[in-house]
């Protein structure tokens, strides 16, 4: 293996979105869920979750007599809010200290864009990230739940409800408000938006007896059709978000919702990212045969409370 020289980090306009991507990907190469981005991923990524590259940090080291970006630290900033969409360092530049340095200019950009906190989700397993993150002066919020249902384990039982096709700009204008929780960044409405007008998606509703929508749900069906392939596993339905209106009947809306949906989208397996814990649509969830994959922790640090420390 080749001599590592000592890497440097390079922010603001110096940072460059290949930089970035490379710094991204290496740093995310071992982790438990694909995060590999090629160049028109990680556009979308900065598109959806309002980045932009001269607000985020680039880890870069020589090698081979080539500068290639080894580590990132990506913000988002929407009026005095931020969000870390990303936080990675390369394996073999651990141990450094670089993680630490690389928030804490994240930090020293925040602050000089007007941001009051930061916010970031963690997976609850992720004991090292979660130790950088407490050195930065991060604090837990909250638990985030990763439901999934694979069609392998049988069809719900049918409703009498139809879901309805209904313009996803519209449920964002419309119904959004009908969550009882503040969603994580890329459940905010402006993310959803966003990926909408890049992505499209299928907005779907349930009415009630007068016709009004009582419940929606916005998905992302795999690009795959028919049934797996035997021995293969099942496509994926991403299930973007999910809100019931707050007048209606939990189990008259949220159950023939994604009994429907189970029905359309039969051979699908579901997955839903990132509910909070103390949701009121877990039971239903459970009760219908989802199950918890894995568990995040969502983050948030206090600028004022915890300044960036600006000797790194």
């Amino acid at each position: 293996m080749p001599e590592l020289k000592r890497p440097t980090i390079i922010t603001g306009s110096a940072v460059e979105v290949e930089a970035l991507r490379q710094g991204f990907n290496r740093g995310f190469s071992d982790y438990r869920y694909d995060m590999h981005m090629d160049p028109s991923g990680m556009l979308g990524h900065l598109h959806r979750s309002s980045i932009a590259p001269d607000d985020c940090a680039v880890l870069l080291a020589e090698e081979e007599g080539r500068r290639h970006g080894v580590g990132a630290a990506l913000l988002a900033v929407r009026d005095d809010e931020g969000w870390c969409g990303g936080l990675s360092v390369d394996p073999a530049y651990r141990g450094g200290g670089w993680g630490r340095r690389l928030m804490e200019q994240l930090k020293l950009r925040a602050v000089e864009r007007g941001v009051r906190r930061i916010l970031l989700e963690v997976l609850v397993t992720n004991d090292h990230a979660r130790s950088v993150y407490r050195q930065v002066g991060f604090k837990r919020l909250r638990e985030l739940l990763l439901w999934e249902r694979d069609p392998r384990q049988g069809p719900l039982p049918l409703p009498y409800e139809r879901l309805e096709e209904t313009d996803p700009a519209r449920i964002l204008r419309d119904f959004y408000r009908w969550h009882e929780l503040p969603m994580i960044w890329q459940r905010r409405a402006r993310s959803l938006l966003n990926y909408v007008e890049q992505h499209g998606c299928v907005g779907l509703t349930i009415p009630a007896k007068d016709g009004a929508p009582v419940a929606y749900a916005l998905v992302s069906p795999s690009s795959s059709s028919g049934g797996p392939a035997l021995g293969q596993p099942p496509a994926r339905l991403r299930i973007l978000d999910v809100a019931v209106d707050p007048e209606a009947n939990l189990q008259d809306a949220a159950r023939p919702l994604l009994q429907a949906l189970q029905l359309r989208y039969v051979d699908a397996r579901l997955t839903l990212m990132d509910q909070p814990a103390d949701s009121r649509l877990n039971p239903v969830f459970a009760s219908l045969g989802f199950r918890v994959f894995d568990r995040q922790y969502e983050l948030a640090v206090d600028l004022a409370e915890s300044p960036p420390d600006t000797d790194q």
